[in-house]
């Protein structure tokens, strides 16, 4: 395999990777914004890490790895509210990360209409360091 194929078959697993993640930060906030119907609180910070998360992958400034590690704290996260609310807000979580992870989340799967006001900040945190 020349040099340049084995790029562009990296670039297209980053790609997809990073795509499978996006999913995943949807699948969160759509479950956060279902915390929040049900009148409970969300962890501290978690809008905020949420946000940042978005940023990362958006930036192209984080890992691959990084990402994904910050995902995986938000679930641990939201994990123990939605333990609070029900199980089957758990098995649901889990239900839809696990169809992010695999490419079989859509769009019609989630609304995240309850978050749109929360997320929607004028603020972009930094991510890439300047040196």
């Amino acid at each position: 395999m020349t040099e340049h194929a084995e790029q562009d078959k990296y670039r297209t697993e980053v790609q997809e990777m990073y795509s499978r993640f996006g999913w995943k930060w949807a699948a969160l906030a759509y479950m956060a914004g279902r915390v929040l119907t049900y009148d409970k609180q969300l962890p501290s910070g978690f809008l905020d890490d949420l946000t940042l998360a978005r940023t990362e992958m958006e930036s192209g400034c984080t890992s691959v790895c990084d990402v994904g590690a910050h995902l995986r704290d938000l679930e641990n996260k939201l994990f123990p509210v939605l333990l609070q609310v029900s199980e089957g807000e758990v098995h649901t979580m889990l239900e839809l990360i696990g169809k992010a992870m695999n490419g079989s989340l859509e769009r019609r799967d989630i609304d995240l209409s309850p978050l749109k006001v929360k997320l929607a900040k004028c603020t972009i945190p930094s991510v890439c360091s300047s040196s």
